[in-house]
């Protein structure tokens, strides 16, 4: 079974933080692999754990059990890429928020007035609009119609199964 290095995303991850600039990066490369391995176990609800992970070794490989329609290489499907960059970004976006709730205040006196709530907020819409992109993407798992299963119904006419009453 074919397994890859998550941290070959770690540049589109990167491009998607803003965090472009390699004298002064924000975030570590081992967090942004953390991230890209929890968006990958995060999006196993919604694909049916298309892909699994290794997290000894910081790899992804497919799932056995489920039919791709696309032969490896690559192992993740290009289109898929996407959706764990987004949701990554979602998860370290969201840590850092959490993070910095307390550095975000508003305070004045008689002369000075200091406020840096409109960067929570900032970042607020901007971890809405990874979700909403996301979204159209994929179709969240709670949105899914369960699959039916079909199966005789006595009573109904042209039944095999159906039961011979005497009225």
């Amino acid at each position: 079974m074919a397994e890859i290095n998550i941290g070959y995303l770690i540049p589109h991850l990167r491009l998607n933080l803003g965090d472009i600039n390699p004298d002064a990066y924000r975030y570590v490369n081992e967090w942004l692999k953390i991230a890209l391995l929890a968006s990958v176990k995060t999006l196993g609800a919604w694909w049916n754990q298309k892909y699994l992970t290794n997290e000894l070794d910081d790899t992804i490989y497919r799932n056995s059990l489920i039919t791709f329609d696309e032969t490896e290489p690559p192992i993740v499907i290009p289109k898929d890429e996407r959706a764990i960059v987004l949701m990554a970004s979602i998860i370290v976006q969201g840590g850092s928020l959490e993070n910095n709730a307390w550095n975000l205040a508003s305070w004045k006196d008689a002369e000075i007035s200091y406020s840096n709530l409109e960067s929570g907020r900032v970042r607020s819409a901007n971890i809405q609009r990874l979700w909403e992109e996301l979204k159209m993407i994929l179709t969240p798992p709670s949105k899914r119609l369960a699959k039916p299963l079909k199966n005789s119904l006595p009573g109904y006419k042209g039944n095999l199964a159906e039961r011979t009453t005497d009225l």
